[in-house]
């Protein structure tokens, strides 16, 4: 089914389904929780505001310049109300909206084209065979931490043009600064502040470098960067970079962590991949379709809306469900199989919508299409060893702390 038509008088929300976040049921399966809602209504409601359902309810809202990103709230939520990292959260992309979101996109978006991230794709590729390499012979792997633990960072620090030999501390910077998009922000808040506070000395440093000697990088880019007179200051030009981290680097290493179990579980599509590298960029969209590792996004309404039929007042937190629109019957067929051959019309809407569709994503797509080929021609016959360790469901982003692999070794030469 693919849902009754939106109601032509809109309906108070009191009148929606209701939606029980803390339900075992839910926790256990999601989609077919969701799937049953999203029969009855687009729209379902929570104790903390409501739920969107549907592709059209999710693009709606995230193209609706009055629902405005809930990343500072959440911060304020769980004790950060000033302070540097206050200050760099509440100054980067995520939280900026109006004009002051539009004028730092127009400065900085010619650095995030596809032509931008596929001239580093040369890099990307030897990167992903030498950390193969480290274990391909063996025919096992802990897979986040020989693998996706260090790919996304390194290319990341590549792009800033960080040395080599201090990539590790981006990786555990990194780490830290994700709680700032979770829900466990309040009892990592000494970790995050003192990793914010060593990236931003660093940065620092490096951006006063590379105003002395521009080399061929995004921080030399990013300062010089102009629209007319307009440039970017020092305090926005360090939250981008320290954003780029957060944002970019823990999104990208858990879905390849999350693509790895999906293939693991489906030989001929591996095999196919493994093949066939054209199917690299379906591939992407089809594992980010399937399981994306960002399964909601929030957003707070502020003025009234009318969303799927109803009536949504001013100041509702929205729940916006990437998971529920990426699997709407009503605009893929056979929403719930995983299909390397299925024609997909429309692209998955893991990246976001409008104003704040994801800066990084041509680069994150780069980076995924590069790795999985020629991680399926190093790893047939991919299989669990063990149970994976699935990271908290209050951690914002979803993924495996620890995944064992077992495959066959292709034999030298």
């Amino acid at each position: 089914m693919t849902g009754p038509a939106p109601f032509s008088v809109p309906r108070s929300l009191d009148e929606a389904p209701f939606l029980d976040l803390f339900d075992p049921g839910f926790q256990s399966d999601p989609e077919a929780v969701i799937r049953d809602l999203r029969s009855q209504s687009p729209v379902a409601r929570t104790v903390l505001g409501a739920t969107v359902l549907t592709r059209d309810g999710v693009q709606q809202v995230l193209r609706n310049r009055s629902a405005h990103s809930s990343l500072p709230n959440l911060v304020r939520l769980q004790g950060i109300t000033e302070g540097p990292l206050y200050e760099m959260t509440a100054a980067s992309l995520l939280a900026q909206e109006g004009d002051d979101h539009t004028r730092l996109r127009r400065l900085v978006s010619r650095s995030f084209t596809p032509r931008a991230a596929d001239a580093h794709r040369p890099f990307m590729g030897r990167l992903v065979d030498e950390l193969i390499a480290s274990f391909s012979d063996r025919g096992r792997c802990e897979f986040m931490g020989e693998f996706a633990d260090h790919y996304p960072v390194q290319v990341i620090a590549h792009l800033m043009g960080v040395p080599r030999e201090d990539h590790h501390l981006f990786a555990r910077w990194g780490d830290s600064l994700t709680h700032l998009l979770s829900l466990e922000l309040s009892s990592h808040q000494e970790e995050v502040k003192s990793a914010q506070g060593q990236l931003f000395a660093y940065l620092s440093d490096l951006v006063a470098l590379r105003r002395r000697r521009p080399e061929q990088d995004l921080v030399s880019e990013l300062i010089v960067a102009r629209d007319g007179e307009d440039k970017l200051d020092d305090r926005e030009l360090m939250s981008l970079l320290g954003g780029l981290l957060f944002a970019g680097y823990d999104t990208t290493r858990n879905q390849l962590g999350v693509a790895m179990t999906i293939f693991a579980k489906r030989a001929a599509e591996w095999e196919a991949l493994a093949a066939r590298p054209d199917l690299a960029a379906r591939a992407v969209d089809e594992v980010m379709r399937f399981n994306g590792v960002v399964s909601v996004v929030p957003r707070v309404a502020t003025e009234d809306l009318q969303v799927g039929g109803y009536a949504i007042p001013a100041g509702t937190l929205l729940s916006l469900s990437l998971a529920a629109a990426n699997r709407d019957p009503s605009v893929f067929t056979d929403p719930d199989r995983f299909d390397l051959d299925a024609p997909r019309p429309e692209v998955p809407i893991s990246f976001g919508a409008g104003p704040h569709h994801c800066l990084g994503a041509n680069l994150a797509r780069a980076e995924m299409q590069e790795a999985l080929p020629r991680l399926a021609r190093a790893m047939p016959g991919l299989r669990v060893t063990e149970r994976p360790q699935w990271r908290s469901p209050l951690g914002g982003i979803a993924g495996p702390l620890r995944l064992h692999l077992a495959f066959d070794p292709v034999p030298a030469g």
